[in-house]
């Protein structure tokens, strides 16, 4: 028995890790020190036989062996929460915490997040709207429950789930001589102003590596945060963009055409929720409710 319970320590080490990344910071979390978070670590690894994180930037990163027995872990917690007369999931239950990107909030999840709420009043919803990089991290750390974005990077304490596929398109004032074309590339774009994404903007590798790849150097006219801004900045005319036109088509926004792109570019909207906490009834039912609330358009599909 005393050794079950020395694994089950070493679990809830790997769990807190995966969340926290750094070992003072998983060992704050169990309230413990840090050189017992690393004994327990060597302890698993050599009782598994499995390396579990690998040193990235400062952090340690989980590997696949990790993040797949962490998922497995979730019955074992659940079930001790059971046995303690405890619901780890209950205060989740109550409140269901929702993250989004200030154009995804704006131009889709707002009327998701009423919907939910008008059919679903036991809970109390939390609205955050965040950057793509902090919504990640509210996600693995827990303090989100679900959040929706079409972010490209990744984190190993969050799980993606893509419900949306949309391609590239090229945004152009209604008046350019551009809307004459069917399709748009980079090498007809040489020295037409560009309205670009901040560089720290998940579009923003996607634009530069394919003018890259056609061997030409953008005219940026201007750099935006976010894609509403992005739209307003080529409605006066200023320039042309690149973005996802998901969720931005669903709003027709006048004074604008879009185009496809070539070479095409594919992106995925997806829930994100964290990897090292079993999913509640709440996310799960509002992940329905999103997927119903995704319209039609010319520009985007659904993934079934």
């Amino acid at each position: 028995m005393r050794n079950n319970w020395h694994s089950i320590r070493e679990y809830e080490v790997l769990r807190a890790m995966i969340l926290s990344g750094t070992t003072i910071s998983a060992a704050k979390r169990l309230g413990i020190s840090q050189s017992a978070v690393s004994r327990s670590l060597a302890s698993l690894e050599s009782r598994l036989g499995n390396s579990l994180f690998v040193r990235s930037g400062g952090r340690l990163i989980p590997t696949a062996e990790a993040v797949h027995l962490n998922k497995n872990l979730d019955t074992l917690f659940q079930a001790l929460a059971g046995i303690e007369g405890r619901d780890e999931n209950a205060d989740k239950e109550k409140v269901l915490r929702i993250g989004a990107p200030p154009t995804m909030a704006h131009r889709f999840l707002h009327s998701r997040v009423v919907a939910f709420m008008q059919a679903q009043p036991q809970y109390r919803v939390l609205f955050e709207i965040c950057d793509s990089d902090a919504l990640l991290l509210r996600i693995a750390e827990e303090r989100l429950d679900i959040g929706v974005s079409d972010l490209l990077s990744r984190h190993a304490g969050v799980k993606m789930t893509p419900f949306r596929r949309s391609k590239m398109v090229c945004l152009l004032p209604e008046k350019s001589p551009l809307t004459q074309l069917d399709v748009i590339s980079p090498a007809q774009l040489k020295d037409v102003p560009l309205i670009a994404p901040i560089k720290r903007h998940s579009l923003r590798g996607h634009v530069d590596r394919m003018f890259s790849r056609a061997g030409i150097t953008p005219r940026i006219a201007a750099e935006a945060a976010t894609v509403v801004t992005i739209v307003e900045l080529v409605r006066a005319g200023l320039g042309v963009a690149f973005i996802n036109p998901f969720p931005i088509a669903l709003s027709e926004p006048e004074g604008v055409c879009f185009r496809p792109v070539d070479p095409e570019i594919e992106y995925r909207t997806c829930f994100l929720t964290p990897v090292g906490a079993a999913m509640g009834a709440g996310t799960r039912s509002f992940m329905r409710f999103v997927r119903r609330g995704g319209r039609d358009d010319p520009w985007s599909q659904p993934i079934t």
